[in-house]
């Protein structure tokens, strides 16, 4: 399963990530690399306990040139994370 984040560089120098098609899933880290590893754990768990209360997850559809134009992603560069690695 593929998901779009979305990666902010604060002002406290922490990079936070955003999952768009995720609703409530945040991550963060201290470098890039390390906010796109805690990212895919982060995604891994919170669909992990979706399917352990019983709901579904869908392969999310989106269109990551319309996610861009939301205004909380302004400052936000993108990447697409396989959960299957």
């Amino acid at each position: 399963m593929f998901i779009p984040i979305a990666i902010n560089h604060s002002l406290d120098n922490n990079y936070a990530v955003l999952f768009p098609t995720l609703p409530g899933c945040n991550s963060m880290g201290n470098t890039i690399n390390e906010a796109i590893e805690n990212a895919i754990e982060a995604a891994q768990g919170y669909i992990e306990i979706m399917f352990e209360d019983g709901l579904e997850i869908e392969e999310p559809i989106y269109n990551i040139h319309e996610l861009m134009l939301y205004k909380e992603y302004n400052d936000c560069v993108w990447k697409i994370i396989n959960l299957e690695e």
